[in-house]
């Protein structure tokens, strides 16, 4: 059995390391295991299920910039200490090219993972851009959502190179398993049943576009006015969420649930998914949202490999909130006219399927290896 390193910020409920989880889930852990490098001292969400599965969890300070010395040499400590990781799989950006360099250093085989592109802007952009910049010199093979985010962390000439590819964010298709009487269940269980409920499941952060979904929910409840808006996730944005929901007298009819066990439950209860998002590499919540069989409408900052099945389409931002409504509306019509079914095939046909993501990850780690012992 091999072991390989992912490195990340911690585990908690976000769209890289659900990502992560789906493919260790997955994974035939006889043959390739998972030890964590994690960047706070705290426990996150995943790290029981992790040490169940066998994982370890090894922890450095947060990377700040002012560190650099302190946080490279502890990662060339542990490295050091930790033969056994053959390869170094980086998932988080900013500080990739010290920790993927050090990881190159000792002999490792190394590679760095796009799971987004990049939303910061201003100044903070800039010091992204800046410090993880350096990572397109040091590691050895790249991998990355969706080609847009690819083309954003690592840039053409990589992306169009021979060390590049595409990871579709796979989802473990079996749990969004869906028809109309599991869809009614769903409402009755959320106290919803009868309810027009429009949902999202994502980061409560700028880059969703939170607010913009509020005002369209808002603005199409004057058409629906027993409707509800149910959103799973947490994030710095929260209170400033809440607050802009009172502010549209939305209290009884916008909920936010926080972090969900259960998120194929709540797709299931949802009649349509609204991800007006500004920018995205490539969001599973969309993928899952379409594979539980809803109409999904999401914005252009979306990339249209996200688009897969027939209920999915993508409209631009600028249109602005009245247009939005409409459509949204014009898709919980259209969904009532018929029964629910999921749409699993198609999200299977599209290669979202986390079966054969995990089986081709795990041969390239197995390969790589082999290369690697015998070089």
């Amino acid at each position: 059995m091999m072991r390989v390193l992912q490195v990340i910020g911690v585990m908690d409920r976000g769209g890289a390391e659900t990502m992560i989880m789906n493919l260790y889930r997955a994974m035939d852990r006889n043959k390739v295991q998972f030890d964590f490098l994690v960047h706070e001292q705290r426990d996150g969400d995943y790290d029981d299920e992790i040490h169940q599965l066998g994982g370890r969890f090894f922890r450095v300070p947060r990377f700040t910039g002012i560190n650099e010395h302190l946080y490279r040499k502890q990662v060339r400590a542990l490295l050091a200490e930790h033969p056994e990781w053959g390869i170094v799989h980086g998932h988080i950006g900013s500080c990739a090219p010290i920790y993927l360099g050090e990881a190159k250093r000792a002999g490792r085989y190394t590679i760095a993972h796009s799971h987004a592109q990049n939303f910061l802007g201003g100044l903070s952009g800039i010091a992204f851009n800046v410090v993880a910049h350096p990572v397109r010199r040091v590691a050895d093979y790249f991998m990355a959502c969706s080609r847009e985010a690819g083309l954003d962390r690592f840039g053409q000439r990589i992306v169009e190179g021979d060390c590049f590819s595409i990871v579709p964010n796979g989802v473990d298709l079996s749990q969004y398993s869906c028809n109309q009487q599991a869809h009614e269940c769903a409402k009755e269980q959320l106290g919803l049943a009868g309810v027009p409920v429009f949902g999202h499941v994502g980061r409560l952060a700028p880059e969703k576009n939170h607010a913009f979904l509020l005002d369209v929910f808002a603005c199409l409840r004057q058409q629906l006015p027993d409707a509800a808006l149910i959103m799973a996730g947490r994030g710095p944005l929260e209170d400033e969420l809440r607050e802009k929901a009172r502010r549209l007298g939305l209290d009884d009819n916008a909920r936010f649930l926080g972090v969900c066990e259960d998120v194929p439950a709540v797709l299931r209860a949802m009649d349509v998914f609204v991800f007006p998002s500004t920018s995205e590499g490539l969001p599973m919540a969309a993928v899952e949202a379409q594979a539980s069989g809803l109409p999904c409408l999401m914005s252009t900052g979306v990339p249209a490999l996200a688009c897969v099945s027939a209920g999915a389409q993508r409209i631009d931002l600028e249109d602005g909130v009245e247009a939005w409504a409409r459509f949204v509306t014009e898709a919980y019509e259209a969904a009532c006219a018929t029964p629910r079914t999921d749409a699993i095939e198609d999200v299977r046909e599209h290669g979202f399927d986390i079966e054969q993501t995990s089986r081709w990850l795990a041969d390239f780690y197995q390969r790589v290896d082999f290369e690697g012992s015998n070089s």
